[in-house]
């Protein structure tokens, strides 16, 4: 019991020191890149209590071609699971405003809010930014 107490009090220090999730000072959920599956994973887990929150992420811009609305835009990074590689992240929703859009597979800064649209969980972007610094687009599940 104390050793799982010890495991979760660090887990709650190691995201207040900026490795967590954290408020980017207006309200802004920023997810960083420590413990990224994490934090994606809480909120599709949790998404009533994220719902309408705005957040942000850095990540990988891909167009994908399957749904039958056409093209659809994900910001996403790449962990391993036992299926082997898999993308965690989120659908983008983009107003007309912000085409041209990055190139494919441009490293971009999404800020958006949390919507549920039909049966998806979707990010509304407000903000889409490409960013000169590439971060690292694979992330693992280690603490």
């Amino acid at each position: 019991m104390k050793k799982i107490i010890v495991i979760l009090a660090l887990a709650v220090i190691l995201g207040a020191c900026g490795n967590g999730p954290g408020d980017g000072g207006n309200g802004i959920l920023v997810i960083g890149d420590r413990f990224f599956v994490h934090q994606v994973h809480d909120i599709w887990l949790n998404t009533s209590q994220f719902l309408g929150r705005t957040i942000q992420y850095e990540g990988i811009f891909r167009t994908v071609h399957w749904r039958p609305t056409g093209q659809d835009h994900i910001v996403i990074r790449y962990t391993i699971s036992c299926c082997g590689e898999v993308p965690v992240g989120f659908y983008i929703l983009l107003p007309d405003s912000f085409y041209p859009l990055p190139p494919e597979n441009a490293w971009v800064e999404i800020t958006g809010v949390v919507e549920i649209h039909g049966i998806d969980l979707m990010v509304r972007a407000v903000s889409l930014v490409e960013v000169e610094d590439r971060g690292d687009g694979f992330v693992d599940f280690s603490w």
